[in-house]
């Protein structure tokens, strides 16, 4: 993206882990980013990579080859520490790999933004790098499909201790000030958390246990999540969220495809996918046959999925 705004320069440390199946969702997000942030600013991509193979990580460097970028590659195929932490489902080892980046990534790191792998960034990534996080640990989005469902938050208030009037965040983008993470070993408070608590959601919930009361809220538009894209009735009918939601499904700068609908899994689709396939056709994955369904189809109907958005489409213009 182009811009004639004069910043002085900076490099903006952006995480992302997956295993060899989500290598091409990775190539995926590096593209959105790039296509989207300013070009005096230096961007430096850590892939935690599960396994990866050559070839794959190979496509992901073309990808940002010719791009004011830079791709380092950390192997933790052995890595150890994570074989007793819980996973189902989607969630694999990588899921993990962001609770132990203090002692994974380079002492001179001292912050990062880590990005799960299904999801897009619309908006210029140097904005949410230069939020204040006002001496918090860890920014995050809190997590509107959960905190409008009286149900997940008595779960959360079980499981974790929330109390029921208090925030919970969504772990798919946060900023973290790796000096304090380091500096008060969260990484091994939080990993103690995972291993013992078998959470339904996983590292999420292990995170927001340990920084229950200690986290910068970020803007809602830094991670649209289902519940919002879809202005689901649950979010649409809560007077304390409808408002911000509509706000932030308007001007999205991050569209998050977390919970069962992934785009890569359905042909091209106009509203729903169609910004997928269109970064993907400027990645090294472009020739890649598509769609991927997942190993678990049964119940996802992209019929009902796009009435939702239809409807959500028609409310956010009121």
């Amino acid at each position: 993206m182009k811009n004639t705004r004069r910043f002085v320069m900076k490099t903006i440390n952006i995480a992302l882990a997956a295993d060899n199946n989500y290598a091409q969702h990775v190539a995926v997000v590096m593209e959105t980013i790039l296509e989207n942030t300013d070009e005096i600013n230096k961007v430096r991509f850590f892939l935690l990579s599960d396994g990866i193979t050559a070839e794959k990580i190979t496509g992901l460097q073309q990808t940002i080859d010719g791009k004011n970028a830079e791709l380092v590659v950390c192997d933790l195929s052995t890595y150890k520490g994570f074989e007793k932490l819980y996973t189902s489902g989607h969630i694999s080892k990588a899921a993990y790999f962001r609770l132990d980046m203090p002692n994974i990534l380079p002492a001179d790191v001292q912050k990062v933004i880590y990005l799960d792998v299904d999801l897009l960034v619309l908006q210029d990534i140097a904005v949410l790098w230069n939020i204040d996080m006002q001496g918090k640990a860890i920014a995050a989005v809190p997590d509107y499909g959960i905190m409008a469902s009286k149900r997940l938050m008595q779960q959360k208030h079980e499981v974790i201790g929330l109390p029921l009037d208090k925030k919970y965040f969504n772990s798919g983008v946060v900023i973290m000030d790796l000096q304090q993470w380091r500096a008060n070993d969260y990484s091994g408070k939080v990993i103690e958390l995972a291993a013992t608590g078998n959470f339904p959601h996983h590292d999420q919930d292990a995170l927001n246990k340990l920084f229950m009361y200690n986290w910068k809220e970020l803007p809602l538009s830094w991670n649209v999540i289902p519940p919002i894209f879809d202005l689901l009735p649950k979010v649409l009918f809560n007077s304390k969220f409808r408002a911000s939601a509509i706000k932030a499904r308007n001007n999205i700068a991050v569209l998050h495809y977390a919970g069962r609908y992934k785009p890569w899994e359905f042909g091209l689709k106009l509203g729903f996918n169609d910004k997928y396939y269109k970064y993907l056709k400027n990645t090294a994955f472009a020739d890649a046959d598509m769609p991927q369904p997942g190993k678990n189809m049964q119940g996802k109907s992209l019929g009902r999925q796009m009435v939702r958005i239809h409807i959500a489409d028609f409310i956010s213009h009121f």
